[in-house]
């Protein structure tokens, strides 16, 4: 039986990935027990114990893990990787932009009503932008996000977290796509530069889209590193020289 996210089966590659990691079964157990203390926290709260049990039933019946874990701490189980910084966001997940590009390829900025960008992160962005083959550079806006139940009707609801402005720093990577990988078999691909980047550059976003990068007539899977802008200022150059030196080592 399908789950409640069908691209979220066939994760047994990037689930050995994790297991093998000391640190990344940390940081996903904290996660966890974190987002089980704030749920009163998040919008929506606790489910009411009528429809908690009806999701925890249907999940047992069901053999969802995702569908209980919606109802138990209010992320699905790759909201959970992500929130980790354990699996890569996807590019443009579900047919909404994220990362939003703010500039255009030279670093000129793209006027939008619907995210302010200060002069401030403007300027911090121009200080550093460079161009250079294999990479391209834009200021941007990202964001998590976590899946849960309406306590009302019990639909599957979709919150936004974790938003920020920063540098993005997109990678063409060989394609994986003619290799007839999964989307968790494409996540394990990348694992060691995310677990690179984590540990090196903590709290980057790491984006990844399958064969949707194309340049010159041909496609490749591109990857994504995120430096939200209020974290990274003071190292902002010397964290771009970092993930270049990684991406570049192990792509």
């Amino acid at each position: 039986m399908e789950t409640i996210f069908p691209r979220e089966e066939k994760a047994d590659l990037l689930f050995d990935k994790i297991l093998k990691d000391p640190e990344a079964c940390e940081r996903l157990m904290q996660t966890f027990y974190g987002e089980i203390d704030s749920d009163l926290e998040l919008v929506g709260g606790y489910l009411p114990p009528e429809q908690f049990a009806k999701a925890l039933f249907d999940a047992y019946k069901n053999r969802d893990l995702t569908a209980f874990l919606m109802a138990v701490c209010k992320n699905s189980m790759f909201d959970l990787l992500r929130n980790s910084f354990l699996a890569p966001f996807r590019f443009n997940a579900d047919g909404q932009v994220n990362p939003y590009l703010l500039t255009d390829e030279d670093g000129n900025l793209i006027q939008t009503k619907e995210i302010h960008v200060s002069e401030k992160d403007y300027n911090r962005f121009k200080k550093v932008f460079r161009k250079e083959k294999g990479v391209k550079m834009y200021l941007a806006y990202g964001y998590r996000k976590r899946h849960s139940y309406d306590a009302d009707t019990m639909d599957v609801m979709e919150y936004k977290m974790g938003e920020h402005i920063g540098l993005l720093l997109v990678y063409e990577l060989p394609d994986t796509v003619k290799q007839q990988r999964t989307e968790a078999q494409a996540y394990a691909a990348v694992w060691d530069i995310m677990m690179k980047l984590q540990k090196d550059l903590p709290r980057s976003f790491v984006y990844y889209g399958q064969d949707s990068l194309e340049d010159e007539g041909q496609r490749f899977d591109e990857l994504g590193v995120f430096l939200p802008i209020h974290r990274f200022s003071e190292r902002l150059e010397k964290s771009i020289d970092t993930a270049d030196k990684i991406v570049h080592a192990q792509a």
